[in-house]
């Protein structure tokens, strides 16, 4: 069984919404590459700090939300499609803006136990030159640098990079896409309410995944605090 799969449906019925309310939405693609390649990100979490910042992406002065999907149902996926919802950074003279990340993987041998393997790889596609990523219980808080403005960062090489970062280092994955928005903060806040259930599944999936492996219960002891968890992906302070 697939936990996640009604969450697929719910993402193309979003989708759709916003497409309904006229929002500015592109698709791009990627290719997979023909043989197997590093990542092009860094070996190092980017730095970027404040007077260094361009932009910023989510954050507690705006909105964000960041979540995964996975499945083995490979035809809930469009392979290497990149979906944007809104501006991509460089069509905005604003400073701060809402975001909302989503992957969604696919493959015939993906299990419940794939999900923590995934998070840490999506985590560290995101180390690529000039952008800083943080999340803490799902909230997503990025900042990207005028240097890598100037050398054209964008949301679309973002979605690149993170899809080439998946194809490289997920064997089992047979199918990736990834969405970003940024069109306002209340269609951040609409994929949030889609996130909560998905990180609370994941989660509970983590718990049992752990009481199976020792044979006693998991409680999370950090009170909400992701920062002090043990067991959470790294996360990295702006």
């Amino acid at each position: 069984m697939d936990p996640f799969n009604p969450y697929f449906h719910n993402i193309k019925d979003y989708i759709a919404g916003l497409r309904e309310k006229d929002r500015a939405v592109r698709v791009w693609f990627s290719d997979r590459p023909a043989a197997a390649v590093n990542s092009p990100a860094e070996s190092r979490w980017p730095r970027v700090l404040k007077e260094d910042t361009a932009v910023e992406l989510g954050g507690p002065l705006s909105a964000g939300t960041i979540f995964f999907l996975c499945t083995g149902n490979v035809s809930l996926i469009y392979d290497g499609r990149i979906t944007l919802v809104g501006a991509d950074i460089s069509e905005t003279r604003d400073r701060i803006l809402p975001f909302g990340q989503v992957v969604l993987v696919a493959g015939p041998t993906l299990t419940k136990g794939f999900t923590p393997e995934l998070e840490n790889e999506l985590y560290a596609a995101g180390k690529i030159p000039g952008y800083m990523l943080r999340s803490t219980g799902g909230h997503i808080w990025s900042r990207v640098s005028h240097q890598a403005m100037y050398d054209g960062f964008s949301l679309k090489l973002l979605g690149q990079a993170i899809l080439q970062h998946i194809y490289a280092n997920l064997a089992a994955v047979s199918a990736a896409e990834v969405l970003f928005v940024t069109s306002n903060v209340g269609d951040v806040q609409e994929l949030e309410r889609i996130g909560i259930p998905v990180r609370n599944l994941a989660h509970s999936l983590r718990r049992e995944r752990i009481r199976q492996a020792t044979g006693e219960a998991f409680e999370c002891e950090s009170d909400g605090d992701c920062d002090a968890c043990p067991n959470s992906v790294t996360n990295h302070h702006l």
